[in-house]
């Protein structure tokens, strides 16, 4: 098998960046096949596979010491017994997390769809001149529209915002109380 491939052609394949490529190369994740006198690195159809794989054991979360531990499986192995005997034990408890990862995607998910659907609802009603946070203290808001609507210092339904209402005593301290008056209407 030739080593035709660079590692433009790698990021390209695989969504990562030739930096990446590099840095897992620096993290002995990944060798290039062949390395020319003036630096140029090639590689095989079989480093492109396990560049796949690093990616994809990546987006499952796992830290780049798990995946060094699990491209080394086959180190020391004798014989194929031993060899499925390390696959299972490590393996397992990875697919245990990607499973626990993937439920929480699910459940993400919906609570965006539900969140969206929230906001596409409030915006038809007549709250749209409302404040932000007036859409996150109504009953059955999802949980990140009611984290992002929200503000700290924001007012929510009253007169003045905390910061707006110590603005205002500090206006009232300094200016004349028959001035006030006039201007508060009394």
């Amino acid at each position: 098998m030739g080593a035709d491939l660079s590692s433009g052609d790698l990021a390209r394949a695989t969504g990562n960046t030739v930096r990446t490529i590099r840095f897992y190369e620096e993290e002995g994740l990944l060798k290039p096949s062949v390395v020319s006198d003036g630096g140029h690195r090639r590689y095989t159809e079989d480093d492109l596979e396990r560049l796949r794989l690093i990616t994809d054991l990546r987006e499952l979360g796992l830290s780049l010491c798990e995946i060094r531990s699990i491209l080394e499986l086959r180190t020391g192995c004798h014989s194929a017994a031993e060899f499925a005997i390390r696959f299972q034990s490590v393996l397992a408890g990875h697919l245990e997390q990607a499973q626990r990862r993937l439920e929480r995607l699910r459940r993400v998910k919906r609570e965006l769809l539900d969140a969206l659907s929230t906001i596409q609802e409030r915006l038809s009603s007549a709250g749209v001149e409302q404040c932000p946070c007036a859409v996150a203290e109504e009953a059955g808001a999802p949980r990140i529209v009611r984290v992002l609507a929200r503000q700290q210092g924001c007012c929510g339904h009253h007169p003045y915002p905390p910061v707006a209402a110590e603005q205002a005593e500090h206006v009232r301290a300094a200016v004349p109380p028959a001035v006030v008056r006039k201007t508060s209407g009394t």
